[in-house]
């Protein structure tokens, strides 16, 4: 959901081979400087020349190649645990900082800048290599303010039809299915973007790699195309759903049991402590935390006096807290710490979801009516639940008020266990004499105390007989 006031830039055409300009590169040392804008003696303003990427070279830059499952929120503000850094550009004419996460349906990529500039971004989906497929795909994303452009611009490089004589694709990847905020603070720039699952094959998920890189270009410079057969060479990157800090002998692993939770329901959670020398290795502390929002959800717990961890042998450490009734959906971190007896710390990161313990939709046939007499309307009402185990849940459907309903108005539904669902239909008979207009048909369920409702319009018109 995008904060009030943010400044969204979206596109809203598709690329055009007059829009191959905005394809930039830059390099990322002194020839960056000539790309800015430069004036005549007479004061008018001149042609800026390219500044190219060093795209046969690897970013040159420490970064974390595990990249955490977890949603951040597009707002145009880069929380302190809503995203994670990938690499810190910290020389050039524009420095700054890039983020890199994912979930299920999108990859997240972040950039905050000390000023406006240019984001050119590489993303290779299969992470087989540039110049091949047809999985590589550019995003660009032009300055904050700028004019005269579009603000994102997308293309596929596509290398499976020939590898000898690749192609770019400007019409291979919609830049409107890209969900983009972009926004100025001080003298900076913020840059949040989510880039859909099956764009240029994108499939995000646990243990997949990617390859990615993002580079800046300053607001002044000319962007410059790049030639379809010029190799790319990105990071390779890990999508996890869990992060580990080691160090020498020590491996830690986080495991939540179900990470898909709802309100109410009790979290459970394991630390396997892994050594891998022959020396016994003791314990000072073990602190189970949430991170940021999550802190508020789950205990924090510090515990001593632990095991030690024998020789070649894995102990295994458990937790468990029950999630607060009042909890709200969204995507969390938990992490745990371990000091061992040298003064060394180990620690280890996961993601996990609170979802709606349950759900209800109505789905009607036909949804729109030309109505001559009595005219008969199917309804299917489906409630489903993420809470575990049996549950049995109550579905109550209330038409317009002169419409007949055949049968009962609430009927039972059973939901035998976690991720399942159950459905009831109904057959509701409209009046000859009703209006034309919309007329809405709401179902509401009841489980467990807690009730949800959902409902669907239904456009009725009148046939006038002859």
């Amino acid at each position: 959901m995008l904060e009030e006031g943010a400044t969204v830039q979206e596109s809203v055409s598709r690329v055009r081979p007059a829009q191959v300009l905005l394809w930039c590169a830059v390099c990322l040392c002194g020839a960056a400087s000539r790309g800015l804008a430069q004036q005549d003696p007479a004061g008018v303003q001149v042609a800026q020349p390219s500044v190219v990427i060093a795209y046969r070279e690897r970013p040159r830059l420490p970064f974390d190649p595990q990249r955490l499952k977890l949603r951040p929120t597009l707002d145009g503000e880069i929380g302190p645990t809503e995203w994670s850094p990938l690499y810190t550009v910290s020389e050039g004419p524009v420095r700054g900082t890039v983020y890199l996460n994912w979930d299920d349906e999108f990859v997240y990529i972040g950039a905050a800048t000390d000023q406006p500039a240019w984001l050119a971004v590489d993303l290779d989906a299969a992470c087989d290599g540039w110049l091949r497929g047809a999985d590589n795909l550019e995003i660009a994303v032009a300055p904050v303010g700028s004019q005269g452009g579009v603000p994102l611009t997308t293309r596929v490089l596509d290398a499976a039809a020939n590898r000898d004589a690749p192609v770019w694709n400007e019409a291979a990847a919609d830049p409107r299915a890209v969900k983009l905020v972009v926004k100025q603070g001080g003298p900076g720039q913020v840059v949040e973007m989510a880039v859909p699952r099956g764009m240029a094959g994108l499939a995000p998920r646990a243990g997949s790699l990617l390859g990615f890189r993002a580079d800046f270009l300053p607001a002044a410079t000319a962007p410059a195309a790049t030639a379809p057969y010029e190799p790319h060479l990105l990071l390779d990157v890990t999508l996890v759903e869990s992060k580990t800090v080691a160090v020498t002998g020590i491996v830690p692993r986080l495991t939540i049991e179900d990470t898909a939770m709802v309100p109410g329901q009790t979290m459970h959670a394991a630390l396997d402590l892994s050594n891998q020398i022959d020396q016994v290795r003791g314990i000072r502390s073990v602190t189970w935390s949430g991170v940021g929002p999550a802190e508020s959800y789950l205990k924090t717990l510090r515990e001593v006096a632990l095991p030690e961890i024998k020789g070649q042998k894995t102990l295994r450490l458990r937790y468990s807290t029950p999630l607060p009734e009042t909890a709200v959906p969204g995507f969390y971190q938990f992490t745990v710490t371990a000091v061992m007896d040298d003064g060394s710390t180990v620690s280890s990161t996961a993601s996990f979801s609170i979802e709606e313990a349950f759900t209800i939709q109505v789905e009607a046939n036909p949804e729109a009516v030309a109505l001559i007499g009595p005219t008969e309307v199917k309804l299917q009402v489906t409630v489903g639940s993420a809470a575990p185990g049996f549950k049995r849940a109550e579905v109550v459907l209330e038409p317009p008020a002169s419409w007949e309903l055949k049968g009962k108005a609430r009927r039972t539904v059973n939901l035998h266990r976690e991720n399942s669902s159950g459905k009831v239909f109904y057959v509701v008979t409209i009046p000859s004499a009703a209006q034309t207009g919309e007329y809405r048909i709401a179902a509401t369920m009841t489980c467990r105390g807690a009730a949800k409702a959902a409902h669907r319009a239904i456009k009725v018109t009148r046939v006038e007989k002859p």
